[in-house]
């Protein structure tokens, strides 16, 4: 039915225009029909987020001492930011110290009476050829070194057990001091002084803001193709334009949203504004990755009848050409179907041409 519209529409143009053929050609420009690397893109909504977040959580069990930090304070990295239950913990830990002290002694005393023993028990044994020794004392000695070599290693063992405790005791102690792992912004505050924690409440969330990245989903059918290194362009919601470079691409495809996450690096210091935690970003994700495909400029093309069609110029004279068109590339489209590479299209003055007229071409076509 198209073509059948077509036909006729060049037929009654045709006569029309027949009475015109004395008539001096008309000027036009014309571009050339290419063929051309396409790269397009898609857009995906991300998000900013920092790279380095820790929500620190209690490692002890306790009542809260205190807090020393606010939501919006900026803390060095090893500051003081609250204690949970410190008198008991330091107490504990003194404690543990003391007895670990006590096995220390024990242990040495023993090894000590066990050194003197066994010179005692040699000394004994040297004398055996000889009227001074006796017998009594030797067999008393080497009774003794049994019961010493017994007692030693129930010394170590407990020494051993008053070491681990005391390990423990040390960690609690210095666990229930709570300190920033790095540099960065207390955004959450979640505890409050007299409140008892167990072990794994969350108290803080602190949040290093000098180092950001771009997070997005990307669908799974288009994530071929991207690579840890690939230009992305971001764009924020007040037009900053960004140039970002894919740092990591998830392992996984999200079974429900059918997509798989993307980490960027950009370049923070030469933008206008700082970029907030949270803030929405658009992406411009590369899709197509270099295909071929053959383009017209979009201003040869006129539409008839809801159809696309063109004028091609060949040996000084214009035809009809109805075309099938693809997406939109720049100023141009995809030809589906309908011209060749390097066919030329009149692109100004083609509103006023008829079929079959004769043409001088006013410029070179690229």
């Amino acid at each position: 039915m198209i073509f059948i519209k077509i036909f006729l529409w060049v037929i009654l143009n045709t006569i029309v225009f027949s009475s015109l053929h004395a008539q001096m050609p008309t000027l036009v420009e014309v571009d050339k029909v290419i063929e051309q690397s396409i790269n397009q893109s898609v857009p995906i909504i991300g998000s900013i987020l920092p790279k380095r977040e820790s929500n620190l959580m209690s490692s002890v069990a306790g009542r809260v001492d205190k807090v020393l930090v606010e939501e919006g304070d900026s803390v060095n990295k090893g500051k003081v930011l609250a204690f949970i239950d410190i008198k008991n913990y330091e107490w504990l830990y003194e404690i543990s110290s003391s007895n670990l002290l006590k096995a220390k002694y024990n242990y040495e005393k023993t090894k000590t009476e066990t050194i003197i023993n066994d010179l005692d028990l040699k000394r004994m044994e040297a004398l055996k050829s000889t009227s001074a020794f006796n017998a009594s004392i030797f067999d008393k000695l080497e009774n003794t070194k049994l019961i010493l070599k017994s007692k030693e290693e129930i010394a170590l063992a407990e020494l051993n057990i008053e070491n681990n405790k005391n390990k423990i005791a040390k960690l609690n102690y210095e666990k229930s001091i709570i300190k920033a792992p790095f540099t960065g912004i207390i955004e959450q505050r979640m505890i409050e002084v007299g409140e008892v924690v167990a072990v794994g409440t969350p108290m803080l969330n602190l949040v290093d803001k000098s180092d950001l990245e771009v997070f997005a989903e990307v669908p799974s059918f288009r994530i071929y193709g991207l690579k840890k290194g690939s230009p992305i362009k971001i764009r924020t919601t007040d037009n900053i334009n960004i140039e970002g470079t894919i740092r990591a691409i998830g392992a996984k495809e999200n079974p429900t949203t059918r997509t798989v996450k993307i980490y960027l690096d950009f370049k923070q210091d030469s933008l206008p504004r700082k970029l907030l935690v949270g803030e929405n970003i658009n992406l411009s994700i590369p899709i197509d990755f270099g295909r071929k495909a053959v383009t017209v400029h979009k201003d040869a093309i006129l539409k008839r009848e809801g159809m696309s069609l063109v004028y091609l110029v060949k040996e000084n004279k214009v035809e009809v050409k109805p075309l099938k068109l693809g997406e939109a590339v720049g100023n141009r489209f995809i030809v589906i179907k309908g011209l060749s590479n390097k066919d030329n299209v009149v692109i100004k003055g083609n509103e006023r041409l008829r079929p079959g007229q004769e043409v001088n071409i006013i410029n070179n076509s690229k």
